[in-house]
């Protein structure tokens, strides 16, 4: 089974998240999802973060906190996600060839018809993990290939 190992960064302010929504043309088209991506050979993963974020949505961020990690497993592919967060951040949303970038109430994303998996950490249940000082997380998301979630294994890991 092929494994990548990306990462994620949610940049969150005023109970919004900065996202990405796939343009037509991309097997994904319609999808919103999380800035993020593969991390090249010579950066660590929060340099890919700061990095994918500029390059999906023209944003510059800073003072990213490490979350955790988030295991998205598809029949034949599993994706093992490093998970930051920040509320710094510079410049406005974009607009580019395969995606555009905006923000979004997290309530409003939730029930959305099309997001990718990795936004279900946003939910009441799991957020707690990602936005709370005292936390880090670890996730494990079963996902069939037409991105429905089969299921969910989480747990909160309390920080010394």
């Amino acid at each position: 089974m092929i494994v990548r190992k990306a990462v994620r960064c949610y940049l969150i302010k005023d109970d919004k998240v900065l996202v990405t929504k796939y343009k037509e043309g991309n097997k994904k088209s319609e999808y919103y999802d999380i800035p993020g991506g593969k991390i090249e050979e010579g950066e660590n993963p929060e340099q890919t973060a700061i990095r994918e974020m500029k390059e999906e949505t023209g944003i510059k961020v800073r003072n990213l906190k490490y979350k955790g990690n988030m295991i998205v497993e598809y029949p034949n592919r599993i994706f093992d996600f490093d998970v930051f967060i920040t509320n710094e951040s510079e410049g406005k949303p974009q607009e580019y060839e395969e995606n555009t970038s905006e923000w979004i109430g997290i309530r409003e994303l939730l029930q959305k018809e099309k997001i990718l998996s990795n936004i279900i950490i946003l939910d009441r249940f799991f957020i707690k993990g990602l936005t709370n000082e005292k936390y880090n997380f670890k996730m494990q998301i079963m996902v069939s290939e037409e991105e429905e979630i089969l299921n969910v294994n989480y747990k909160l890991l309390e920080l010394k």
